[in-house]
């Protein structure tokens, strides 16, 4: 037996176990070394090129739908319709006039000031004001019903979920004319 193995009482079974332990660590790391001097790089995918391939036909098939009114109606359902045209648009709004695309700005950089009437706005254009997503949108609707029209624009922040740090980012763009 080892010496150092006797001075810390390790039993026969025991060195016997330890030398098998070491023995599959080192042939482990003696293939992992030999993959990697017989392996070549073209076992590795490329998938920039197919997300690449991806985008190009994906844009090309939003602009034919966009462009034909052919049997559209009857492939998709009004809803996809109606998201395949937010899609588009929001890709024609992030492009410049050169054709790059913009940092998308905060929410709310695209609005007029007092552009916005919380009593008639849709819920796609109340979805446009700062802080505003689909609940809270939904719930302005049905406050709306349930309340009618709001008398001045501070009255909005009787919308659960509204107070005043939200109400001050969308006060410049809120009016109740």
């Amino acid at each position: 037996m080892v010496p150092i193995f006797q001075k810390l009482n390790f039993t026969k079974s025991e060195i016997r176990v330890l030398f098998v332990l070491l023995l599959i660590l080192f042939l482990g790391v003696g293939i992992k070394i030999t993959k990697g001097f017989i392996s070549d790089d073209s076992a590795l995918f490329d998938y920039a090129k197919s997300d690449r391939m991806f985008r190009d036909k994906s844009d090309n098939l939003l602009s034919v739908l966009s462009d034909t009114n052919i049997v559209v109606d009857s492939l998709f359902s009004k809803g996809e319709l109606k998201t395949i045209n937010s899609i588009k648009s929001s890709e024609d709004s992030l492009k410049n006039i050169d054709g790059k695309k913009k940092k998308k700005g905060k929410k709310g950089d695209d609005l007029k000031e007092k552009s916005i009437n919380i009593n008639t706005a849709t819920k796609e254009q109340l979805i446009l004001l700062p802080g505003i997503g689909d609940s809270t949108a939904d719930k302005i609707l049905m406050y709306r019903k349930e309340h009618g029209a709001f008398k001045n624009i501070e009255d909005i922040m009787k919308i659960k979920g509204i107070g005043t740090k939200k109400f001050e980012k969308m006060k410049p763009y809120i009016t109740t004319d």
